[in-house]
């Protein structure tokens, strides 16, 4: 049991892993732009506004790929690093609350994906949760 439950849990690493690794691999090589491959919504932003908003987008996009090498690191020593899984979990935690500021403030636009903004605020929960619980029950790691 102690295997499957740290192999569960590795699986939901490594597919965080990847899903930050492409997404923000993505979004660093195309900006701001590659947001209409996903959606029929144009951009109706110009000029230089249009380049503020890559600018930061690329910028966070980069941490985003950055946080995906961390979270594969994390697929093999999950059960040793409980504070670097913690900061890694909460950093994708802090994304959700990011969106769920947006929301407040423009309310709901056509286009953003309320289940992002669900699961960023509480998949990192259950992630840190399951983690400890593993560490504790089965008494691995550091």
């Amino acid at each position: 049991m102690r295997t499957l439950n740290l192999r569960l849990l590795q699986l939901m690493v490594a597919l965080g892993a990847i899903q930050a690794l492409v997404g923000g691999g993505y979004y660093l090589w195309s900006g701001v732009a590659g947001l209409e491959a996903f959606s029929d919504l144009p951009l109706e932003v110009s000029g230089i506004t249009l380049s503020r908003i890559d600018y930061m987008f690329r910028a966070i996009a980069g941490i985003w790929f950055a946080l995906g090498v961390l979270l594969a690191y994390l697929v093999v020593f999950c059960e040793r690093h409980l504070f670097v899984f913690a900061i890694a979990y909460f950093a994708i935690f802090m994304m959700g609350v990011g969106r769920y500021l947006s929301y407040m403030s423009f309310g709901e636009t056509e286009g953003n994906s309320h289940g992002a903004m669900i699961a960023e605020l509480i998949l990192p929960v259950v992630m840190i949760v399951w983690q400890q619980l593993t560490v504790r029950k089965y008494g691995v790691g550091v």
